[in-house]
Order: C-alpha cells, then sequence, then structure tokens
C-alpha cells in the first residue's frame, strides 16, 4: 500500500501550468537571486539557480563548518568513474578498496571509523542497515547519475540523526540539462554513460544511464584468478515549476556484479558480490518550505549470504535566514541470512529539529525517540578575507549485528584567510578519540592540501589511519584546446592487519600519480588517462593487490 501511494504521488500532474521563465521568476518575486547555470545550457531552455529554494537536496549550508563539493565539472575533468576515485581527493578523507575497481570499500573520515560516515541521497539518508556494522559500501557506487557529490565533516547528528558522528556524504541526481555520450576504456576496461534531456510542457526529464566494466588482477594478493565488476545504472529526474510551487522526482537503479576473494587464513578465489540498489524520490518546495518522500531498498546476495533491507522516510522543513524546523520520519526493514546466522530487525523513528542563527552565533538541536543531540557554532569576519569560524556538537550511531550504540562529541576551530584555510579538529566516539590539523589552499584550477591524524582505541590498535596525507590537483590549459590534469595523492605509514596470524603489520606509504590529457576537436572532448602514473606496487589493506600503471582512452560529446 505504501508502495502505491508513493507511486501516485510521483506521477501527481494535475495542477494548472504556469510559465517559468527567468523574466517570470523576476517577475514574481520569488528569487532573490539568479545565477547562471553551472552546466551548459541548450537554447531555449530555461536555466536558472533559485537560491531563495532550500531544498533539502542541498547539502547543509552551515558556515560552521562548510561543506567540500565536487561538482559536475571536478567529475569530468579529472574522469572519475567510481566513487572510492572521487572520495581520494578530499581532505580528510581516506578511502581504503579491498582490490580493483568495484571491490568492498571502507572510507575513514578523520580518522573516525566507516560505519561513523552517513550517506545521503539528495540529502536522505540511504545507509544499507542490513550489514553488520551499517556501513555504506562506496566501491559499488559510480558516479554517471550524480551530478554532485557534497561532503560534511564533522558530525551531523543535529542535522540528521543517528550515524552521522563522522560527517556525512550527499550525492546530488538533479536535472542535467545536457544531451551527451561518453565512451572510455583500454583492454581490460569498457566504460559507456550518457544522458538525454527534454522538456515537455514545461516538465523538464533527463535520464542518465551507464556501464562500467573491468577486469585486471586479482583483488586478493598471491591468487591468479583476475577478478573484475560489471556496474549497471541508471537514473530518471524530472522537474517543473507550478507557479510558486516546485516539484521535483527521482528515480534511480543500480546493479553492481563483483568477483570478489576472501581475506583469511587460506586464499579463497571464485568468490561473487550481486548488489542491487533501488530508490524513489519525490519532493515538493514552497518558498522556504519543503516536503520529500523518499523509499530505498537493497539487496545484496554473496555465494555464502543474502542480505536486503528496505527504507521510507518522510521529512519536512521550514527555513528561513534565521531560523528552521523540520521533521523526519523512518521505517526500516532488514534481514541478512549466512552459513553462520540468520537476522531480522524492524525499526523506526519520528525525528523533530529546529535551528537558530543570531549574530555571529548558530544552534541546532534534534530530538529524536530515545536521543538528543546538538550543535552549537560561531561565525566571525574579522577582517576583509579573513574568518574565524569553530563548534561544538554531540552525536550518536545506532546499535546494529556487530556494534552497540555509540554516543560522539565533537570540536572544531577553523582559521581563513582567503585561499587558505586550517582547521583544527578533535573527534571522542566511545573508546575511539582522534584529533588533527587540516591546512588547504585553493585558487582557480590549482588545490592543495596536507593533513595531520592522531587516532588512538583504548583496547585496539587503530587501523587503516595514517598520520600524514597529502593532496594535490591542478588543471592547466594549453594552446590548441589542449589541457592536462594532475591529480597526487601521498598517503603516509599506517598500521594494518596481517591476513595470515591477525598480528599488527606496519603498511608502507604509496605515491599514487594520476594524469589526464585532453583535447577538443570540433565540439568532441579526447582524453588519455594515466592512472598510478609510477606504477606504484601497494595494497591499500593487507592482502589485498591495487591496480598498477592503466592506460584508458576516451571521449565524449555534448549536444
Amino acid at each position: 500500500m505504501i508502495r502505491l501511494i508513493l507511486m501516485l504521488i510521483l506521477v501527481w500532474t494535475n495542477i494548472a501550468h504556469a510559465d517559468y521563465t527567468i523574466n517570470t521568476i523576476k517577475e514574481r518575486g520569488i528569487a532573490d537571486d539568479l545565477v547562471p547555470c553551472q552546466w551548459d545550457n541548450q537554447e531555449g531552455v530555461p536555466c536558472v539557480t533559485i537560491k531563495k529554494y532550500k531544498t533539502n537536496s542541498n547539502a547543509l549550508g552551515d558556515k560552521v563548518s562548510p561543506t567540500l563539493t565536487i561538482t559536475k565539472k571536478e567529475i569530468e575533468k579529472y574522469n572519475l568513474i567510481d566513487l572510492p576515485k572521487a572520495l581520494n581527493y578530499i581532505q580528510g578523507l581516506d578511502v581504503t578498496q579491498s582490490g580493483p575497481t568495484g571491490q568492498q570499500s571502507s572510507l575513514f573520515l578523520r580518522g573516525t571509523n566507516s560505519n561513523h560516515t552517513l550517506v545521503l541521497l539528495n540529502g536522505i539518508p540511504i545507509n544499507d542497515l542490513s550489514t553488520p556494522t551499517g556501513a555504506h559500501d562506496v566501491g559499488q557506487d559510480f558516479m554517471f547519475n550524480v551530478q554532485q557529490i557534497d561532503v560534511y565533516k564533522g558530525s551531523a547528528g543535529a542535522h540528521y540523526g543517528a550515524d552521522a558522528v563522522g560527517g556525512a556524504i550527499n550525492f546530488r541526481t538533479v536535472v542535467d540539462y545536457q544531451n551527451k555520450f561518453k565512451l572510455s576504456g583500454n583492454g581490460n576496461d569498457r566504460t559507456i554513460n550518457g544522458n538525454y534531456f527534454k522538456s515537455i510542457n514545461g516538465y523538464d526529464i533527463s535520464v542518465s544511464a551507464g556501464q562500467h566494466e573491468s577486469q585486471n588482477v586479482s583483488a586478493l594478493s598471491g591468487a591468479n584468478e583476475k577478478d573484475g565488476t560489471d556496474n549497471k545504472s541508471i537514473s530518471v529526474n524530472v522537474s517543473k515549476w507550478y507557479d510558486l510551487i516546485h516539484w521535483r522526482t527521482t528515480w534511480f537503479a543500480r546493479n553492481t556484479f563483483s568477483d570478489i576473494d576472501g581475506h583469511s587464513l587460506a586464499i579463497q578465489d571464485g568468490k561473487f558480490a550481486d548488489n542491487t540498489f533501488f530508490a524513489v524520490q519525490t519532493g515538493i518546495d514552497y518558498l522556504n518550505n519543503s516536503l520529500t518522500l523518499h523509499t530505498h531498498e537493497y539487496d545484496r546476495d554473496y555465494d555464502d549470504a543474502h542480505y536486503d533491507s528496505l527504507n521510507y522516510t518522510l521529512r519536512g522543513t521550514h527555513q528561513t535566514d534565521t531560523w528552521g524546523v523540520g521533521f523526519d520520519y523512518k521505517h526500516n526493514e532488514s534481514y541478512g541470512k549466512s552459513q553462520w546466522s540468520e537476522t531480522k530487525g524492524y525499526g523506526h523513528n519520528l525525528g523533530y529539529f529546529f535551528n537558530l542563527s543570531h549574530n555571529i552565533f548558530s544552534y541546532h538541536h534534534r530530538f529524536d525517540e530515545d536521543h538528543e543531540t546538538y550543535k552549537l557554532g560561531f561565525f566571525k569576519e574579522l577582517d576583509q578575507g579573513l574568518s574565524i569560524s569553530g563548534s561544538t556538537s554531540t552525536s550518536y550511531k545506532d546499535k546494529t549485528t556487530w556494534t552497540a550504540i555509540e554516543y560522539g562529541e565533537t570540536q572544531e576551530l577553523t582559521l581563513t584567510k582567503n585561499n587558505f584555510a586550517t582547521t583544527l579538529f578533535k573527534n571522542d566516539i566511545g573508546d575511539l578519540n582522534t584529533d588533527g590539523i587540516e591546512f588547504s589552499y585553493k585558487q582557480d584550477n590549482s588545490k592543495f592540501f596536507i593533513s595531520h591524524l592522531n587516532s588512538k582505541n583504548k583496547d585496539t590498535v587503530s587501523l587503516r589511519r595514517p598520520n600524514w596525507t597529502l593532496g594535490f590537483m591542478h588543471t592547466k590549459d594549453l594552446e590548441n584546446n589542449f589541457s592536462i590534469t594532475t591529480n597526487y595523492k601521498y598517503k603516509g605509514k599506517h598500521n594494518d592487519i596481517h591476513n595470515s596470524n591477525w598480528s599488527t603489520i606496519s603498511m608502507p606509504e604509496t605515491h599514487l600519480l594520476d594524469l589526464n590529457i585532453g583535447y577538443n576537436y570540433h565540439g568532441i572532448d579526447f582524453g588519455i588517462s594515466l592512472l598510478n602514473l609510477f606504477d606504484e606496487d601497494y595494497e591499500s589493506p593487507h592482502g589485498f593487490s591495487q591496480e598498477g600503471r592503466k592506460f584508458t582512452l576516451g571521449f565524449n560529446k555534448s549536444f
């Protein structure tokens, strides 16, 4: 019945048609500010960004803890295909992948555990609650349908409730106004994706789809079988203006089939994982008000286990420049069965939240059925180009199959001067304590960052968390329509577990350099990607091989 109601809402169209041209929007006075689109606009298609409408598809927009954004332009410029590669160039976020593309991946945001980061689709949590720890496997996510990625570092419990202990990652799948086609690959990799846009009777519709196939090296070191992945995904985004009402909806589906190897005392070849994710989301925005209905489902099969989960979420907000209120209701069902156990879970939560902003201070508070969280922060411009901000906040993580309830406290202080930023942070989450310093610089086509992290655990050694990381990204436009993009990531020494005797071992530092050479010929973009140019022979987790030097050729065309 819930699914039927949802689909009826999605096809709702019985409201009088109204034009939504730029002039009309200005005349109605519903937009404080209009800025050009960040994409190439098709002739005759209205395309504006309306800042007045603060929908929950946006990032948090918190001055105290600013959101780091991977834009559509960067996704294309850096030739980002899978999510681990994209997140690898976010300061303070380390991704470890159990083998090549498509294998299981874990992320550590400012030294917090992988299950301490909440993953969102257009502002709605989509973590798979059937997993033993509640962590989202980013190795299954590819970039074919994603227009933007927002990364929120620091506790987001006062915004979203459970599981946002270390931060949040938001995928944005809005209408893409480009008609485009992209093809790339080499002997072992093939990627094809595209987007089709059409405006019909005021409905802006875009359909995006893609597929990636690869078969490179064995995931498990010492094995001979080449492990690969086959990812297929599709999304449909629809948007329409009805006078002062903005209606939006998203259909999203993804399937990833991967060959995987076991990490145990014996080498295990020939394992597989078949993961399917489906989501439907619709919402309306009216001035400062937003209402979103969302459902998603996971279906995961392994050769020796099966897991699935189902979620329904209803979220409503009212937000002004100085205050806001909102609620969300979440219903979850989960099931898991393996050769060792069988688990079933049901849960629901009704949460209320509000925020206030006055002078230099801001305050966020959230009430869930069993928990309260808050965030108190300040933001002050000291001089031209110079500002200081800071916050203290609380958070919690719900109980899962393998983990107990955890509570966290986070403090951070940031000093910004023009293009430079320095942040001090501290996280206390149960027995896990992390602190560190981040320095970054950004200007035009260049990014640079360096971070130092201390991570301690009461009873165990902190694993897969390097003390030092460094990143550099730069794009240089050359003559004759050539360009070159350089991505460099340094990851310092860190600890891991040996896969044969379970002892703690030291993993060496790594230097990864990627080059993307682009050439535009009569509107067609040709590219050569040189990944792992140093041919670094390294393991991300111990016992799992990573890809060596790889060359990829491709082209894309926008219509």
